[in-house]
């Protein structure tokens, strides 16, 4: 009798001690507001910029930063977050690529019109400005021409990044048309980076012919 009695206790203080436990409250738990009592864990946040961090590239044995002696360029993971030079941004691209064999393309007429950039910039200059109202008078008054903009860079720095840098010297050319009051669904933009150089030397005379976005008016073909 006094073996089960003993047992008895031994269970009962057993159970207390599960009990006593439960009650026992998390620590650095931050209560919902409403929620009568109810506890989650608090969330952290990551404070890393998201940005893009290509590998440092030379050339030469001259390395290539953006504005600093670091050689690190970060790029945006949104292409309209770009910065499009002092154009101010925000145009909407066009849906589809113009041209096809509805148009034909014409180099020449706009040639002398080509917009030249500033070393590892894609701001347009107040020089090059004087440029843009010939091209836009035409396009005004012939509403069933097109333009195409290709931008182009210089042969330094890595393959991807002239290539980026080259579509926002051409988005920066667009957007400055679209703003003296060209339609924007009549400019569409291709950057060609380095492939397509003007001049193939390797020396400062050479690259700033080369940093540049040239006008490639499409016609129509039934027009010609």
């Amino acid at each position: 009798m006094k073996s089960l009695t003993k047992l008895g206790l031994v269970s009962l203080v057993a159970v207390l001690a599960v009990a006593s436990g439960c009650t026992k409250k998390p620590k650095n738990i931050t209560p919902i507001p409403g929620s009568g009592g109810m506890a989650v864990a608090p969330t952290t946040y990551s404070t890393q910029p998201n940005v893009i961090r290509p590998t440092t590239t030379t050339d030469t044995g001259r390395t290539f930063g953006a504005g600093s002696n670091t050689g690190v360029r970060e790029l945006p993971t949104d292409p309209n977050a770009q910065n499009l030079g002092n154009t101010g941004g925000g145009t909407p691209l066009p849906l589809a690529p113009i041209g096809g064999d509805n148009f034909t393309e014409d180099a020449t007429t706009f040639a002398s019109n080509t917009v030249y950039f500033d070393y590892d910039k894609a701001a347009v200059k107040s020089s090059e400005s004087s440029k843009l109202p010939q091209v836009v008078d035409y396009l005004k008054g012939h509403p069933e021409a097109k333009l195409k903009v290709a931008g182009h860079a210089d042969e330094r720095g890595t393959e991807e990044y002239n290539r980026a840098l080259s579509e926002r010297r051409a988005l920066a050319v667009r957007e400055q048309l679209i703003n003296k009051g060209v339609p924007a669904d009549n400019i569409t933009t291709e950057p060609y980076g380095e492939d397509k150089p003007a001049d193939p030397g390797h020396d400062e005379a050479a690259w700033a012919k080369n940093r540049r976005a040239e006008f490639i008016l499409l016609v129509p073909s039934a027009l010609k």
